[in-house]
């Protein structure tokens, strides 16, 4: 077992979210060196190997992990907060023990933008996912508002290459 302990330092109210909470967790070892192969798990996550840091979403928990600790935005409570750290300890230690097997990937993936998004909609402005426009609802995508099921013309065979297209760029930021 390569991280045997992660131990919470701290909880404060979420700023993103007010009804829950954030946290900073210390991790027993150094775990830079495993997160190019977290990298290659995790195919919608970041790696900043100048930090070095990895960060993914979970359920929709933001979980940043560092070298020697973590933060997590939107975790439920406390209870929710231990949950999360047993995830990241069995994730770090099934990576680790399976990195033989593992390309490590280096890249740091760029999240898309959302002119990059709208120019995969239909562009059709018929506000059957609820946005006023197509930019509006690139938007929400882009923060995980909104899902591609939400437009209806998506379904329609013509854009069924397009919605191909879709699904690959937002693997990144989900």
């Amino acid at each position: 077992m390569y991280l045997n302990d992660i131990k919470l330092l701290f909880i404060q109210p979420c700023v993103a979210e007010s009804e829950k909470i954030r946290f900073k967790a210390e991790f027993s070892n150094d775990v830079s060196n495993i997160m190019p192969y977290l990298n290659a798990v995790i195919k919608n996550g970041s790696y900043n190997s100048n930090m070095p840091s990895f960060t993914f979403k979970k359920d929709n928990r933001l979980i940043n992990i560092y070298a020697k600790d973590m933060t997590v935005a939107k975790a439920i409570n406390e209870t929710d907060a231990y949950s999360i750290m047993d995830f990241v300890k069995d994730f770090v230690n099934q990576t680790y023990d399976n990195k033989n097997n593992i390309e490590p990937n280096y890249e740091m993936r760029k999240k898309p933008t959302a002119f990059e998004i709208y120019s995969y909609l239909p562009k059709k402005n018929c506000k059957t996912c609820g946005e006023a426009t197509c930019i509006a609802f690139a938007s929400k995508l882009l923060t995980g508002t909104k899902k591609l099921n939400h437009c209806t013309p998506l379904g329609e065979e013509q854009y069924k290459e397009k919605l191909k297209s879709l699904n690959e760029l937002l693997d990144v930021i989900e």
